[in-house]
């Protein structure tokens, strides 16, 4: 189950119909690192990760030895099955510049995440907030945006909990 890999993303070749032989080939063509783990099944090679910036490095690497033969598919968060459904819950620390941290703030609220710190200093500020991974998918692309590139973010897994409806239409 891998529970300390909340997240997936699913790499398929589009030029087979035998994913299970593509996956097998491309895990080996990978490099094993501790960020994430592959998967082979019927459905083509399953990256799991800690975040979505784990996923990305494999993801490069099987795009630059495949190009446009890859479908890439969105990262989704992996909840534990069971009576109750139970999804990860992520903290995340942001550290910015204090001109940044209005904006980042209100993204983040936007997102249901709910502030546990923040630190300021006279430039430069640290955001801690805590929410559902399903919440957060995105944000490491907004935050650049949102900062022009400066702000550096690490989200890591902090428990499960029970789940709540997720934004792919899933019921808990």
């Amino acid at each position: 189950m891998h529970p300390d890999l909340p997240i997936e993303q699913l790499v398929r070749r589009k030029d087979t119909r035998f994913q299970y032989g593509f996956a097998i080939e491309a895990k080996k063509r990978v490099p094993a690192r501790g960020e994430f783990l592959l998967s082979a099944s019927n459905k083509g090679l399953h990256v799991l990760a800690r975040n979505e910036d784990d996923l990305a490095t494999p993801v490069e690497v099987l795009h630059d030895l495949y190009g446009s033969k890859l479908e890439i598919q969105p990262p989704r968060v992996r909840f534990i099955e069971g009576e109750p459904v139970q999804e990860p819950i992520m903290q995340v620390r942001i550290s910015l510049l204090l001109r940044y941290a209005d904006v980042v703030t209100q993204a983040l609220k936007a997102r249901g995440a709910v502030q546990t710190a923040e630190h300021s200093l006279s430039r430069y500020c640290a955001l801690r907030y805590e929410a559902p991974l399903a919440a957060l998918l995105g944000l490491p692309d907004e935050l650049a945006t949102l900062t022009e590139h400066s702000a550096k973010h690490w989200i890591v897994l902090s428990h499960y909990a029970l789940a709540t409806p997720d934004p792919g239409g899933r019921a808990a």
